[in-house]
């Protein structure tokens, strides 16, 4: 265990398929690692010398593409999180401070060490997800580790995402001005994906399922129009909606233009906080709900993405707001 009851890396080991003591990185220590064949490998790891600083990265595909064709790699940014999304599970452990650029390097580093036979700068499409625990817009390392990687001729097929409720902060603030600075300069041509978790287009819904101070709706659409430059990715809006989430198209069509935005509907998926919140909304083709409402999107203009649940990801416990602390928590809680 870490400090205040909290769970370390180390202690997880009975909740994984595959444990090795010998599998260290140069600048953190893997403490367990989940294998779930055909998609991909979670990693538990922790900073060297302080356990109780621990965190995930998932090395995985995006199935049926081979990794020779796409390869995705989900790093963290945050020890735990600081904000504390009302069904994800990322700070319920609480937040323990922001990973290193080193550290945010050497998980991309480890990943790509996995796989010796691929050259990654032959992967066209190499996917580095800054969504695994944390909000990248409260830790600075993230502008200098998108630097890092963006240099010219290391690895033609990056295609950085990065994932955002927007926090109403001075430091986020600063954060997303120097993003586009950086997007502009590096990843310019449809090469990075911003994504907004919005999850409502009510924005009293939204303050009790993200509960810090946060851009209204206006302000993630003006930002969306400064960001976006000609060859640009659309910039996502993603709604994880629960059954009784408010969401208006409406709303929608008149707040974020069609030529900047796209939507994007998610499950909400089997995790500690969802369940006590009693947001879980697991489907693996998309209801009558949310069908309906992509369907009215379309007819409006915009581009939407429905992406559904798959099971082995949910089981495993790799999906977006699942943490492996806690699938060993009850995995452990099985065998007691």
């Amino acid at each position: 265990m870490g400090s205040g009851g909290r769970i370390s890396p180390l202690s997880l080991e009975r909740g994984y398929a595959r444990i090795s003591s010998a599998m260290i990185s140069p600048v953190f220590e893997i403490g367990a690692v989940r294998d779930v064949p055909g998609y991909g490998t979670l990693h538990l790891a922790s900073r060297r010398g302080e356990p109780e600083k621990w965190f995930e990265f998932l090395d995985c595909l995006d199935p049926p593409h081979p990794r020779e064709k796409k390869w995705v790699v989900m790093i963290s940014s945050q020890f735990g999180c600081a904000v504390g999304c009302r069904f994800c599970d990322a700070g319920h452990h609480g937040y323990r401070g922001n990973l290193t650029v080193e550290e945010l390097l050497g998980q991309v580093r480890y990943a790509l060490s996995l796989h010796p036979e691929l050259d990654p700068a032959s992967v066209p499409k190499l996917k580095v997800h800054f969504a695994r625990m944390g909000e990248p817009s409260l830790n600075r390392a993230v502008l200098r580790a998108l630097e890092h990687l963006g240099r010219p001729g290391r690895l033609p097929g990056l295609i950085p995402s990065l994932s955002s409720v927007a926090p109403r902060c001075p430091q986020s603030r600063g954060f997303f001005d120097e993003l586009i600075r950086v997007k502009d300069g590096l990843y310019g041509g449809g090469r990075f994906q911003l994504q907004f978790s919005v999850h409502s287009t009510d924005e009293e819904a939204r303050a009790s399922l993200i509960p810090v101070r946060k851009w209204g709706l206006a302000e993630i659409a003006e930002y969306g129009k400064r960001w976006f430059k000609p060859g640009d990715r659309l910039v996502t809006l993603n709604f994880a909606l629960h059954d009784s989430a408010p969401f208006d198209p409406a709303v929608v069509e008149r707040t974020f233009p069609q030529d900047r935005f796209l939507v994007k509907f998610t499950a909400v998926h089997t995790t500690q906080r969802a369940q006590e919140h009693s947001l879980t909304n697991v489907w693996y083709e998309a209801p009558s709900r949310v069908a309906g409402l992509g369907e009215d999107l379309r007819r409006r203009g915009y581009q939407v993405i429905i992406n559904p649940s798959w099971p082995q990801e949910i089981e495993s416990g790799l999906s977006c707001g699942q943490l492996a602390s806690s699938v060993a928590d009850a995995s452990l809680a099985a065998v007691a």
